[in-house]
């Protein structure tokens, strides 16, 4: 642990490091690299395209104050606009989870934020999309979670979130809660809690997504054993109800060494689009 410690400290000092973003074709190919100013960081990459746009909403951090949760307007011929800020608390936010809720016929936009900090897990929902988010609903409190996603599949509301009061915890363990309403704060504990429980598989990266190719649903995961977000696994989910839950692996995506990338651990998905965020480190110039 030690050792670690060093290691963590000597890399600050010696390297220049910097979350990005890449957009990938639907094959997994990347097509433009996103690079924020110097010593900002955008990362946990969230596409959504909506009325012929394309919104890729993220986490922004500037140098070592709080992340704050924004949004990237990627154009038509790839180039994209700058960042437009969305929500800022006086604690850290990250996974700007954006997804849709049918309801009455009307498509309603929420947004799930890390806030693990606020021992919250909260529910944000747009009164004018994609600029304006209101508080919605706590759908947990007194608790640390991370990197919550929330989906509707076979009669239930669906909660994935890593639960733990140390980084280590979270970075460990997966639970599974459901409801049979949405927004709810009542929401059931899976009776396998924690349903995965190691380093290398566990704290999602990602929402749950549908693969249209097997028809499968598929949880991104990452593999933390040797740093925190080293690689992405992905997950095909066999079995999900209220008394058993089932995944293999399928797949593993690594991060681009010919990029300087030591670390990837995002990764959604949009109609025509692959979101992915990459750590690059370069060794900082000595005059």
């Amino acid at each position: 642990m030690v050792f670690k410690r060093i290691k963590q400290k000597l890399i600050r000092i010696l390297f220049y490091e910097q979350w990005s973003l890449l957009v990938c074709n639907l094959e997994g190919t990347i097509i433009k690299p996103i690079v924020p100013p110097k010593n900002y960081i955008w990362a946990d990459p969230f596409p959504i395209e909506y009325n012929n746009k394309t919104y890729i909403f993220v986490e922004q951090q500037i140098g070592s104050n709080n992340g704050t949760l924004g949004f990237i307007e990627l154009y038509p011929d790839l180039t994209y606009s700058s960042f437009v800020q969305i929500l800022e608390k006086d604690y850290h936010l990250s996974f700007p989870n954006v997804f849709t809720v049918i309801e009455n016929d009307q498509t309603i936009w929420y947004m799930i934020p890390e806030t693990h900090e606020n021992k919250t897990i909260d529910l944000y929902k747009a009164t004018n999309f994609p600029y304006a988010w209101n508080y919605e609903k706590t759908l947990m409190k007194n608790i640390e979670a991370v990197d919550s996603t929330v989906f509707y599949y076979d009669s239930y509301w669906w909660l994935f979130t890593s639960i733990g009061i140390k980084s280590y915890l979270r970075n460990k363990n997966l639970s599974l809660f459901y409801s049979d309403t949405f927004p709810s704060d009542n929401w059931i504990p899976h009776p396998q809690n924690p349903i995965c429980s190691n380093l290398s598989n566990s704290r999602l990266a990602g929402a749950i997504c549908l693969n249209k190719n097997t028809g499968k649903l598929n949880r991104s995961a990452q593999n933390c054993v040797k740093n925190y977000g080293t690689e992405v696994n992905i997950n095909e989910i066999l079995q999900l109800d209220t008394f058993s839950y089932k995944e293999k692996k399928i797949n593993t995506i690594l991060p681009e060494r010919s990029s300087h990338a030591v670390c990837t651990h995002t990764v959604n998905y949009s109609k025509h689009f692959i979101l992915r965020d990459i750590k690059t480190r370069i060794l900082c110039p000595f005059n």
